[in-house]
């Protein structure tokens, strides 16, 4: 499901994961703080500018080929020195140890891994990266979106489930290599599995499953 979020002090979003995060910031930023928020896999950093623009710190990680784009992203000169890029190792680990957060997006990075290498990820950032209170906004491919059709895995359970996407769907989408396909409910135990507390979690029209937890 797609739809125009507008705010008084927030620009209009079409995602609705992007629009959670974005007013979750605002808050903060109404409240006198400043929110450290880590953007994992965040493409060519567009998205973490924009919440730079919008008063977070942000560490931006994702390919080390990302890393002049997203630097080449247009700030203020003010903003500029609160974005960072730091590259992803192959299994999506980043290294700053001891490095904490209190947002981090993850917009359909973990499809990347096998889901026992998602969990594991996953834990490491909610256990050793986020603030207690700390929240992460994430989203999966779903197996129930167009994805799923002829997709070889798709009866498997979700441990095992890990194979290209049909040629068709894997140029349509520019998905190379295999991957792993979502439903709502395996979503929300791998939260549950890396130490998060779900507060909220959905499928939109296409598919897509998302999902907002908080670490306790």
């Amino acid at each position: 499901m797609k739809h125009d979020f507008t705010s008084d002090d927030i620009p209009a979003i079409v995602d609705e994961l992007e629009h959670l995060i974005t007013r979750e910031i605002a808050l903060s930023v109404r409240n006198k703080n400043l929110p450290r928020v880590l953007d994992l896999h965040c493409g060519d950093g567009a998205f973490a500018a924009d919440l730079v623009e919008q008063g977070a710190q942000v560490l931006a990680a994702d390919a080390a080929s990302f890393q002049e784009a997203v630097l080449a992203q247009p700030l203020s000169p003010n903003a500029r020195k609160a974005l960072k890029f730091v590259p992803l190792s192959h299994d999506g680990d980043f290294p700053p140890e001891g490095e904490m957060f209190d947002l981090v997006f993850c917009h359909h990075g973990i499809y990347r891994l096998p889901y026992p290498e998602a969990r594991r990820v996953l834990s490491r950032i909610i256990r050793q990266h986020l603030t207690i209170g700390g929240k992460l906004y994430i989203s999966a491919y779903g197996l129930h979106s167009d994805l799923g059709e002829g997709y070889a895995d798709a009866d498997k359970p979700i441990e095992e489930r890990f194979c290209p996407l049909t040629p068709a769907h894997a140029k349509s989408y520019n998905l190379k290599g295999s991957v792993c396909l979502y439903t709502e409910r395996n979503l929300v135990n791998l939260l549950f599995e890396a130490g998060g507390s779900v507060l909220r979690s959905f499928t939109t029209t296409h598919g897509t499953v998302k999902a907002v937890a908080v670490r306790v």
